[in-house]
């Protein structure tokens, strides 16, 4: 039987062998190396390119690449550069929105309470971020976005461990996309590495802090390595197996995404992991790593 555990916080697999690579990684050379954040994001955007589990269509437009401090940087740009709009998203996404927006943004709506109309902003993940999958009415949100030309941004952060997404990005309300090595590599959520891709030049802040060379090179460089020493479909090749096991023994459905099982809200023991959706997320990373309980 598996052991009894928390599932509501979702976190990469607490694996060792990355956890050791990454240790070796922390070198002060990268501190004084000015290309090294130009490499990096060339070499992760050619790495996610390069999964053979999913596709994503239309990325080559989005070339103008910009190193950020993980996914959240991303969308508080977004949120800025779309003040005067109306910010929406699904229940169950990213708390990181609702928690600024209710501060920052009274008038938001989540897109299943109301139609989309010509003054909204919306973020979408993919894959979503309480399944593991693409969101069932992803595709007619964003129907109806294109319609409005309303701008949309995609939440990419945990696709480097999903599978069986395709997507396709070629549409005109999406402005931007972000992705983060947080989910796919254990300990790299504390070094914060992300990558924005955007279709043109915005001279932003992302943009600013990039040509200043304003941003973690430590960092960069270890995402630089992880991306020249382990393949993008590397969590699902080591563990996709492991997670149906785990999955059939909680009795949930496992995921696209690897750390994710899931069911509905009658299970008698995780129905109560309400995020505001139908279905409920079961996050088993603890179950599939090898570091011990200490590491969450």
């Amino acid at each position: 039987m598996t052991q009894k555990f928390n599932g509501r916080k979702s976190f990469g697999v607490p694996n060792l062998e990355v956890f050791k690579f990454i240790d070796s990684c922390l070198d002060s050379k990268y501190l004084y190396d000015d290309q090294i954040v130009k490499k990096f994001i060339h070499t992760y955007y050619e790495w996610i390119k390069s999964s053979k589990l999913n596709t994503l269509n239309g990325l080559d437009k989005f070339n103008n690449l910009g190193f950020v401090h993980g996914t959240s940087q991303s969308f508080d740009f977004f949120y800025a550069e779309n003040k005067d709009r109306r910010m929406r998203c699904f229940k169950g996404d990213f708390m990181y929105h609702q928690i600024t927006w209710r501060n920052n943004y009274p008038g938001w709506c989540y897109l299943e309470d109301d139609k989309i109309k010509n003054n909204d902003a919306v973020i979408i993940s993919l894959p979503f971020s309480d399944s593991g999958s693409e969101h069932p009415q992803t595709q007619s949100i964003l129907d109806e976005c294109d319609k409005l030309n309303v701008p949309v941004f995609i939440d990419c952060a945990y696709y480097s461990i999903a599978r069986d997404i395709n997507f396709d990005l070629d549409r005109d309300c999406i402005k931007g996309i972000s992705f983060s090595l947080s989910k796919a590599f254990y300990g790299t959520h504390r070094l914060r590495i992300g990558l924005r891709c955007k279709k043109e030049f915005n001279d932003d802040p992302v943009d600013l802090f990039n040509s200043l060379g304003m941003v973690s090179k430590l960092s960069a460089g270890v995402g630089f390595e992880l991306c020249k020493n382990f393949e993008p479909d590397y969590n699902q090749n080591k563990f996709r197996n492991r997670q149906v096991e785990i999955c059939k023994d909680l009795n949930i459905k496992p995921s696209d995404c690897v750390i994710f099982g899931i069911t509905d809200k009658n299970h008698k023991e995780f129905g109560i992991y309400d995020r505001g959706t139908d279905w409920r997320r079961v996050c088993i990373s603890k179950l599939l790593g090898d570091m011990g309980d200490e590491y969450e």
